[in-house]
């Protein structure tokens, strides 16, 4: 029983792992990103921090460490090698929770600003509502931590806004007019 849940443990790791992999080569960490460590059959050693605003990390063992500018699987390397000389053939698994997006919205209609927070890039395209390339930037230019800023609806147009109210007024006005005078 012990194996199976080791076994189905692993496997619900390696999928985050796995879900990880996109940014482990192309996202470099960055202060206020969030780590979640562990160690496999080592629960000790379970952390799950934010880089510190220096670009530190505090891990078991190691210490304070600098990570700021690495990409997940440069991180990784540098764990497995220096856990190694602690534990016999270290597991590290590594979850990455990268800073969110912030998109502004104003909606000039109802003169609002709202602030949502995007967890992906495809997130924040979806909440910033038009093409990237209206904003002048490119779906590679948005990234992680960054705060942008887009206007969505219309502005109020009167009659655009009242015309019910326009026709309303001038049918009362007609009809008045057409009583009083007969």
């Amino acid at each position: 029983m012990k194996k199976l849940i080791s076994i189905i443990m692993i496997f619900i790791h390696l999928t985050f792992l796995i879900c990880n992999l996109s940014l482990a080569d192309t996202y470099r960490l960055s202060p206020y990103d969030t780590i979640e460590l562990e160690i496999i059959n080592h629960s000790e050693f379970k952390t799950k921090q934010a880089v510190t605003p220096d670009g530190l990390l505090s891990l078991p063992i190691l210490g304070m460490i600098s990570v700021e500018g690495y990409t997940l699987t440069e991180l990784q390397d540098y764990l497995n090698h220096n856990y190694a000389a602690y534990l016999k053939n270290p597991q590290i698994l590594l979850k990455l929770t990268p800073k969110p997006i912030y998109i502004i919205q104003y909606d000039r209609k109802k003169e609002t600003w709202e602030v949502k927070e995007a967890k992906s890039v495809e997130e924040a395209q979806a909440l910033i509502g038009i093409p990237t390339s209206d904003l002048g930037l490119r779906t590679s230019d948005l990234a992680y931590g960054n705060v942008y800023k887009v206007s969505v609806g219309r502005q109020p147009d009167f009659i655009e806004d009242n015309w019910y109210k326009i026709i309303a007024a001038v049918a009362i006005a007609a009809g008045t007019y057409a009583t009083l005078n007969k």
